[in-house]
């Protein structure tokens, strides 16, 4: 049997930078799919699960996916991480903050990262204020996750509702909340098309602060049983 992303090209047979980041980007997000796949194959209800519990399961599903012998050869090249400290000045040792997810692409030098935070998407509770919030996107704008980065994900572990709910929800919270997410005009919540990634989308934001511009990448994982 075939195994998905078995004929996607490896990101080193192309030598234009853009080429790249989006071949780099494309497997990131095929990568997490297939940890979440694995993640839900045994039928488990996660609709009320904790958000770090989640993570460190999808982690480790994915990670246990680049290791299978069978998995496309390119998946050599990435490393998944949880957890991983972040470099914010002013702020040293333990008191640095930490990425929900982290994948390294090791084929290249430097070696190119792109970082993932999650947050739960649950009524009652679990809001998309905090998904875009300070703890959540916000960390992205404000500089301290990602500011040497050009691309960042969010991650949304739908536990009520469905996918296509929360993604009109997060899109019109967004335009309304644009000036303090940075949104950039032109760029506002749209579908990002890849080959066996569903429910997918990006928008792209200033960060004043760092005066970066960011590219987010948004895939929404459904987590309860009954969608």
């Amino acid at each position: 049997m075939a195994i998905p992303g078995q004929n996607i090209p490896n990101v080193n047979q192309s030598n234009d930078s853009g080429d790249y980041v989006a071949s780099f980007c494309r497997n990131v997000l095929f990568l997490l799919v297939a940890g979440y796949e694995r993640l839900v194959a045994d039928g488990i209800d996660y609709s009320d699960t904790a958000e770090e519990h989640i993570t460190g399961e999808l982690t480790q599903q994915t990670e246990q996916y680049i290791n299978r012998q069978d998995s496309p050869y390119w998946t050599k090249d990435y490393v998944v991480q949880e957890e991983r400290r972040e470099n914010v000045r002013g702020r040293k040792g333990k008191h640095r903050p930490r990425v929900d997810i982290a994948f390294v692409g090791t084929d290249r030098k430097p070696q190119r990262f792109m970082r993932f935070e999650a947050k739960r998407l649950r009524k009652p509770g679990f809001t998309v204020g905090k998904y875009i919030g300070k703890g959540g996107l916000g960390e992205f704008i404000a500089g301290n996750y990602a500011a040497d980065d050009d691309t960042a994900g969010m991650l949304g572990y739908v536990q009520s509702d469905d996918c296509c709910y929360w993604a009109r929800k997060i899109s019109v919270t967004l335009e309304k909340k644009k000036r303090d997410v940075g949104l950039i005009e032109g760029c506002q919540w749209q579908k990002a098309h890849f080959v066996d990634v569903n429910h997918c989308y990006k928008t792209r934001h200033n960060r004043p602060r760092i005066e970066r511009k960011l590219l987010v990448y948004h895939l929404l994982l459904t987590l309860n049983k009954t969608t």
